[in-house]
């Protein structure tokens, strides 16, 4: 669960390095071997994008004075 802007920050890196590792293994690996070692990564980028959403879609508990 992310619960800072940091936190946030750091999984849009995962995020970004998983789909450069899928991107660099569909150019090298069948696509029968691609789909099985490509799916727990999927289901990783996908949970890391949802918790992304869910942190930005809640207002922070003292809004931060401008």
């Amino acid at each position: 669960m992310i619960q800072t802007d940091d936190q946030m920050l750091l999984a849009e890196q995962c995020i970004g390095n998983l789909r450069r590792v899928l991107l660099k293994a569909r150019k090298v690996h069948s696509r029968q071997d691609y789909a099985r070692m490509a799916e727990p990564i999927l289901l990783e980028l996908q949970q890391r994008e949802q918790e992304i959403l869910e942190y930005l879609s809640t207002a922070p508990e003292q809004p931060v004075a401008s």
